[in-house]
């Protein structure tokens, strides 16, 4: 269980996409030495030397989700830092070899990653299977498109009406469960709302760990202390806070974009760009029919593809003319859980010490 909580601080497992972080390897040499690199914070690197040091958490659960395996492939786990397995020379040879098809055939895009030719698979494949596919020719025709265009206003408004209008939520205490990817492990989590802020706190055995947005910023805390947030992470946290209570969406997005239609789970959705005042961007999916908000995505880049952070809201339920989103499923690479809702009590009181960082 705390090896489980660790990774979830390495990676910030609340956390995801296009966020403030280079994407390449030279922002890291031209941002000046106030940015600190993989190579100087960390023992023994010989590839990814140059590479800001926030990415490689994020880096090590991409390689983890493209190949299917976990952190003891490649490590031994009791000195990350020392060498001696076949496995982790051959992942220096892997990168570097895809760091210059990149650079080479690309023009230094990240167009090629490990999980181009892995797949969620340990060994590449060379060749293509015999099993038979739905479609002949990929992943079969784009849904079809709306024959009016339909306006992000018009999207938004639904959805705003769908949820509950413009009911206001000053307070509220949320009672929830954290269900882990093997079905059986279950963590009760409770999330505290008032006026903007948001303190959700998970409990994992004897152990806690808490997501917090206090209005003007983030943090993340167990019982040891505050732990580092990258800025994607913190990003994420405060998206949490805004859209716990999806009609205040309007507070989280400045400006919003109709891009296309599409299809999730064999229902039509309307793909929406929402940006924030800051310029941070995602992709957000509605019902055509509801108008419910069924996916939220955004990806922070790094030098070997985008971190995607994925969040699906299901079965929406009306608690006292609110309707909130009771199956929250959150998915990055090599790291997934789920959210389920048991109880929301609105606009009761909620102490103000709960939006504190202890010690601060």
């Amino acid at each position: 269980m705390k090896k489980k909580i660790k990774l979830a601080v390495i990676v910030c497992a609340a956390a995801v996409f296009v966020f403030a972080m280079a994407s390449s390897r030279q922002s890291a040499q031209t941002r000046g030495p106030q940015v600190e690199t993989i190579g100087q914070r960390f023992k023994n690197i010989k590839v990814l030397t140059d590479v800001l040091a926030d990415q490689l958490g994020k880096l090590m659960n991409i390689f983890s989700a493209s190949l299917n395996v976990n952190c003891s492939f490649c490590h031994y786990t009791d000195d990350f830092s020392k060498d001696g397995k076949e496995e982790k020379e051959m992942a220096r040879k892997m990168i570097a070899m895809t760091f210059s098809i990149n650079k080479e055939h690309f023009g230094g895009e990240t167009e090629i990653s490990c999980n181009t030719c892995h797949n969620g698979q340990m060994h590449p494949q060379s060749r293509p299977s015999l099993e038979p596919t739905q479609h002949s020719a990929g992943h079969g025709p784009r849904p079809g498109q709306p024959t009016a265009k339909p306006e992000a206003s018009a999207v938004i408004a639904k959805f705003v009406a769908a949820v509950g209008g413009d009911k206001k939520v000053e307070s509220a205490v949320v009672t929830a469960e954290r269900l882990e990817p093997d079905g059986k492990t279950v963590e009760p989590e409770t999330i505290n709302f008032k006026s903007g802020k948001y303190s959700a706190k998970v409990v994992y055995g004897k152990q806690w760990v808490t997501d917090l947005w206090d209005g003007a910023k983030a943090a993340k805390f167990g019982p040891d202390g505050s732990h580092r947030l990258h800025s994607d992470e913190a990003e994420q946290i405060r998206r949490e806070a805004q859209l716990l209570f999806p009609a205040a969406i309007g507070s989280a997005y400045s400006k919003f974009e109709y891009r296309f239609a599409d299809k999730i789970d064999g229902r039509q959705v309307y793909v929406l760009i929402g940006t924030t005042a800051d310029g941070f961007r995602e992709r957000l999916s509605f019902d055509a029919e509801s108008g419910l908000l069924v996916r939220r995505v955004a990806s922070t880049p790094t030098v070997l593809g985008s971190f995607v952070y994925q969040v699906d809201y299901r079965d929406y339920k009306n608690f006292d003319g609110v309707k909130v989103p009771t199956v929250v499923k959150y998915a990055m690479p090599n790291i997934y859980w789920t959210r389920k809702v048991s109880s929301v009590k609105l606009n009761v009181p909620v102490a103000d010490d709960v939006f504190a960082v202890p010690g601060s």
